[in-house]
């Protein structure tokens, strides 16, 4: 699977599968969207070799889907500017569900970027890995992505109070699920 999209601004964008020479580039994006502090619950950059390569040998061994969007007249890891995954629960009785989380680079959000990546993931999640259920969550005050999930299908379905604690703020998560059937019938 690969696409090229073009931005309302001129640039084109590819959407594609990860590569092992794209580790560089998917991290330096998650850390860029994890110091603006109020989209990811994590508060530790990845920045060391081994921890980018047990996340890449993850990925490859358990077959979990890695969709890239990536500007290719930058030179990594500039290039990557937004990523969606698809990754496998650990339940042996849920292997027909998979578990979505995005981010887009703070300068190409509200693109289309993010609605690309997560279709492209939901549709190569079904062909490759025979999901049949997407379930995310996000924190209520994400309006922007809360917005582009529910314009995609997918269902709130819970709500966990004061899930997450930073910055002296508490933050609710959001839990939606999207059954693939139904997403592709529209």
């Amino acid at each position: 699977m690969k696409k090229t999209i073009k931005l309302k601004n001129g640039e084109k964008v590819i959407i594609r599968h990860l590569k092992e020479s794209d580790k560089d580039g998917v991290w330096k994006n998650f850390n860029d969207v994890l110091e603006e502090g109020i989209y990811l619950p994590v508060f530790t950059p990845v920045i060391l070799e081994v921890e980018k390569d047990s996340w890449y040998e993850n990925i490859r061994r358990e077959k979990e889907i890695c969709i890239l969007a990536e500007i290719p007249t930058l030179k990594s890891p500039l290039n990557i500017i937004g990523q969606c995954e698809i990754s496998n629960l650990e339940w042996e009785a849920a292997t027909h569900v998979g578990n979505l989380g995005i981010i887009v680079s703070q300068k190409y959000r509200n693109m289309g970027i993010g609605f690309t990546l997560i279709d492209s993931a939901i549709r190569e999640s079904k062909i490759l890995n025979n999901k049949e259920k997407i379930v995310l969550s996000c924190f209520s005050t994400n309006k922007s992505a809360l917005h582009l999930y529910k314009k995609l299908g997918f269902q709130e379905v819970g709500l966990k109070k004061k899930q997450f604690y930073m910055n002296s703020i508490y933050y609710d998560e959001i839990i939606m699920e999207l059954w693939i059937d139904d997403y592709l019938e529209k």
